[in-house]
C-alpha cells in the first residue's frame, strides 16, 4: 500500500511539473540568469502560449520581455512588456504584486 501511495505521489508531482511546462522552465532560466536559454524556451512556446489563460499569457509576456531586455533587445522587450501590461490592465491581478513590480521596472528601463 505504501508503494502505491509513493507512486501516486510521484505521478502527482510529475503532473504538477508538466503543468508549469515552458513558462515555469523559462522563468526559472530567467531567474538563474540563463537568458539565452530562457529566450529559446519562450520562443519555442510562443504558439502554445496563444491558448493559455490570461494569467499565464501575462506572465509569459512579462518574462519574455524581461529576458529580451536582459539580452539587450530593447525593441522586442518593449513589445512583450507592453503585451503583459495590456493583459494586466484588462485583467487586473493576472500578475502577482512582485511580477507587477517587475513589469513596472521593465517598462521604466525600456523607455530610457
Amino acid at each position: 500500500m505504501a508503494t502505491l501511495r509513493g507512486f501516486a505521489l510521484v505521478l502527482w508531482l510529475c503532473t504538477l511539473a508538466a503543468c508549469g511546462g515552458a513558462l515555469a522552465e523559462g522563468q526559472s532560466q530567467f531567474d538563474r540568469g540563463s537568458y539565452p536559454a530562457a529566450k529559446q524556451t519562450f520562443a519555442a512556446a510562443e504558439n502554445e502560449s496563444r491558448a493559455w489563460s490570461e494569467t499565464k499569457r501575462a506572465r509569459f509576456a512579462l518574462y519574455r520581455g524581461l529576458t529580451l531586455g536582459a539580452l539587450g533587445d530593447q525593441a522586442q522587450a518593449g513589445v512583450w512588456l507592453r503585451e503583459a501590461k495590456s493583459i494586466e490592465d484588462g485583467h487586473p491581478g493576472s500578475l502577482t504584486p512582485e511580477e507587477a513590480q517587475r513589469l513596472h521596472l521593465g517598462l521604466e528601463s525600456n523607455s530610457d
